[in-house]
């Protein structure tokens, strides 16, 4: 079967250092509030409240996002639209981040990772909201002569934007490649913003090439989404109002899919963080049958990380060489698909 891959807040951090942790994004967001006057000079200083909640945005939006019992109700609605806010400024910091990770050529090993993707049609979960992986791929050529687009990577029941105004009606044709699921949305992923948005179509538009001149000035919102908002499925321990949608809802399903008939598993940079109980209960019930014995490879720099996942998993089928290493993304593709 297809090998499955899972990307976390590493696999970008090791494509470019530029690329926040959610220690940095937390930074950025707090700092992008403070030049925000409405905030700034509120009597109520509301990030020296989050700040109180520890540097983490994922437990601001958990915080921000439900309805605390002990506060009225007009509280909650500030709570809501300062959610808001944070969720686009979420989208400002990593899409800045990453036009200043592609001023540079893209690394070799990451290039080499998406033409294996596409050559063993792997199935490819992330976490991540930035759209490193569409820009490298759009500077690959595949076997087909053609590059990979987000048309072939993503499920075909998300939209492209380009069809709102007439154009890219039918893609740019159908190619087979590797399967690219983001949980947890995009960057480049537009819905109404509304917080019930069941029925709703998703739409997409294309990532920027890598290395393109303009990337500096890259807002992500192409003038067919102007009325549209980032689709940021935010961090938080609830999301039950996203998986309403059901174009959420079969994106998380395919994954599961995915897993439950792999043989390997390959989870680089995600470090299953405790408050992260969706993904935990998620890794928990998509685990592959007893008789599949899947391998599950951890790749990441930080040690620590292999404990949670021999908790979490079959201990015996948790394999740890490329955990605890500095360079343990790049040692990995060197090896990877045959010498494993």
């Amino acid at each position: 079967m297809p090998d499955v891959f899972i990307l976390g807040a590493g696999f970008s951090k090791a494509i470019h250092s530029a690329m926040p942790t959610m220690d940095d994004l937390s930074k950025d967001v707090i700092h992008r509030l403070e030049t925000i006057a409405g905030y700034r000079d509120s009597a109520i200083y509301i990030p020296d409240t989050l700040t109180k909640l520890g540097n983490n945005v994922e437990f601001w939006m958990t915080y921000l996002s439900q309805p605390q019992p002990w506060l009225r109700q007009e509280h909650h609605q500030r709570n809501l639209a300062l959610a808001r806010d944070i969720r686009n400024l979420i989208r400002e910091v990593i899409t800045r981040r990453k036009a200043c990770s592609m001023q540079k050529p893209a690394p070799t090993w990451l290039t080499t990772l998406i033409r294996q993707w596409h050559l063993n049609r792997a199935s490819v979960i992330t976490l991540n909201y930035d759209t490193l992986v569409e820009s490298a791929s759009l500077k690959l050529v595949a076997d087909t002569d053609k590059p990979i687009l987000p048309d072939h990577m993503y499920p075909p029941y998300f939209a492209r934007v380009a069809s709102r105004s007439g154009g890219g009606l039918f893609g740019e044709g159908y190619m087979e490649t590797f399967s690219y699921l983001k949980l947890h949305g995009s960057t480049n992923w537009f819905y109404s913003g509304r917080d019930d948005f069941y029925g709703e179509t998703i739409f997409y538009s294309y990532a920027l090439p890598w290395e393109a001149k303009n990337s500096l000035n890259d807002k992500a919102v192409p003038r067919q989404a102007r009325d549209k908002e980032c689709l940021i499925i935010p961090p938080v321990t609830d999301k039950l109002t996203y998986f309403n949608n059901e174009t959420v809802r079969r994106l998380w399903q395919e994954a599961s899919e995915a897993l439950w008939s792999a043989t390997r598993v390959f989870i680089i940079g995600y470090s299953l963080p405790p408050s992260d109980l969706g993904m935990k209960f998620f890794l928990q019930h998509s685990q592959p049958s007893k008789e599949t014995q899947a391998r599950w490879y951890i790749v990441d720099r930080d040690a620590d990380v292999l404990a949670r996942y021999q908790k979490l998993l079959p201990s015996q089928n948790v394999i740890g060489e490329y955990a605890g290493i500095k360079t343990a993304v790049s040692d990995f593709v060197q090896r990877y698909p045959e010498d494993l």
